[in-house]
């Protein structure tokens, strides 16, 4: 199984999870991100600096995110407008988990979107199970982590992911006439026994077309993963085995699919010739079939999210025992386009009187054409970078 293809199914943790309220972002810091080495605060400063230079110079609210996570996670300082923007946002609501040991036997998910998770345990065993925290900031403290026999569904023992984006919804299908075009009109005779002068029977009406599908919606955004602080204070690994840690952001959602095409609608059959005694004529040609609907395009994929660093501390003699492996989200791929939709059916002609010929029948409309299949998303979501160091 690929890393790229690890779809996540939210199951229940075997540790109960306690409430507890964070009255403030300094407290928040201490909580999630106090034992961070001076070496991971600067490495990260140093890639929000890449990734959002403007904001963490800038004063606006939309930046103030990105420097309180300088602040948290970084060697940032405070302005006093941030300060004030941290007072909107706080208290919230964190889940903390203790327990003294606990075997990974299953894939425990927290999240999507959860409050921020902090896992503090004895000694953390790792069975065949996983960790995975999905669009989630995610704290771990152990004084051991472990590892027993035990065969595990994901590539990995600690996820951080991000969700992706949904997918867009479907366009409508276009419309269909309903029945069938109006008949010409039958020719009665002028008085018993004479049909001449009153001509052939009526012309069907021609069909109305089926409307056009509507194109796709737009897919979703997807949503980053988030930071993620892991401290194990020894390895339990005699047989060499790694701590694999795996982070991806939210690939952007598929485009919609384009709606189908109607259908045309049949033309009408001919009127009847008169028929009248000895005398009779033509009957009426049919009508033309509608033309069936264009199908509608297929909506574009969305955008794909960079995610949030991953920050790992071990002893040093431990740090060749951890794998950090960071992986592309992609951007949604386009939705296919809707199918074109069937011409409507010819009209019958109509039946001529004595000695007269039938009317034609109609020519079947055209088939819509398909719609186009939509654009993939625009842009990527980069991993957080996985910062490895030793205590």
């Amino acid at each position: 199984m690929s890393l790229s293809d690890v779809e996540e199914k939210p199951a229940v943790c075997p540790a109960a999870k306690i409430p507890v309220q964070v009255a403030s972002l300094e407290e928040y810091k201490t909580l999630f991100a106090g034992d961070l080495t001076d070496a991971q605060r600067e490495a990260h400063t140093q890639h929000l600096s890449c990734l959002h230079g403007n904001a963490l110079a800038g004063t606006d609210d939309d930046g103030c995110l990105v420097r309180l996570s300088n602040f948290v996670y970084g060697a940032g300082k405070l302005a006093p407008h941030d300060k004030a923007f941290a007072e909107k946002i706080f208290p919230i609501q964190a889940s903390k988990i203790a327990v003294e040991d606990m075997t990974v036997t299953t894939d425990i998910v927290y999240g999507p979107a959860s409050a921020p998770v902090l896992l503090n345990v004895g000694t953390l065993t790792f069975a065949g199970g996983s960790i995975t925290a999905l669009n989630t900031v995610l704290t771990i403290n152990a004084r051991k982590v472990a590892f027993r026999e035990g065969t595990g569904t994901k590539p990995y023992h600690i996820g951080i992911l991000g969700t992706d984006g949904v997918t867009g919804m479907d366009g409508a299908h276009g419309d269909t006439p309903s029945n069938q075009a109006a008949s010409g009109k039958d020719v009665q005779p002028a008085s018993p026994g004479i049909c001449t002068g009153v001509g052939p029977g009526g012309l069907g009406s021609n069909g109305s077309n089926g409307g056009d599908g509507q194109d796709g919606n737009l897919g979703g955004t997807g949503r980053p993963s988030l930071q993620a602080n892991l401290t194990f204070y020894a390895f339990d690994n005699p047989e060499g085995e790694k701590l694999v840690v795996f982070t991806r952001s939210g690939a952007g959602g598929a485009g919609g699919r384009g709606g189908d095409g109607g259908a045309g609608q049949q033309g009408g059959n001919g009127g009847c010739g008169c028929d009248s005694g000895c005398e009779g004529t033509d009957g009426g040609d049919g009508g033309r079939g509608g033309n069936g609907g264009d199908g509608g395009n297929g909506g574009q994929g969305g955008d794909a999210v960079d995610g949030g660093d991953v920050f790992i501390k071990v002893p040093a003699e431990a740090v060749s025992s951890v794998v950090g492996v960071a992986d592309i989200a992609h951007a949604g791929i386009g939705g296919a386009g809707g199918l074109g939709g069937a011409g409507g059916r010819a009209g019958n002609g109509g039946a001529g009187g004595k000695h007269s010929a039938n009317g034609a029948g109609g020519a079947r409309g055209n088939n819509g054409k398909p719609g186009q299949p939509g654009k993939a998303g625009i842009r990527q979501g980069n991993p957080g970078n996985i910062y490895i160091n030793s205590l």
